[in-house]
């Protein structure tokens, strides 16, 4: 994939999450809140990855915007990447 269909793929992934992610992110989060309250209980690495993987999910935007802006800069001034 070129860095210009990575930027665009980036760019219509952000838009489809924007309107839909506040909810989704109060479901990830109380899926979070669960798992932590599992792992209180029984304390196990599988309910501590579980855990992982949605706090990454939670930080996915934040990631895909980097993403983005370095794609960006580098297409801006190939000199930069």
């Amino acid at each position: 994939m070129t860095a210009q269909a990575r930027l665009d793929y980036l760019n219509a992934a952000l838009a489809a999450l924007h309107g839909c992610w506040p909810h989704l992110v109060q479901e990830i989060q109380a899926r979070i809140d669960s798992k932590t309250a599992q792992l209180i209980g029984e304390n196990n690495e599988q309910t501590r990855g579980a855990i992982k993987v949605l706090r990454d999910l939670v930080d996915l935007p934040a990631a895909l915007q980097q993403e983005r802006d370095h794609i960006t800069a580098a297409l801006s001034d190939p000199d930069a990447a």
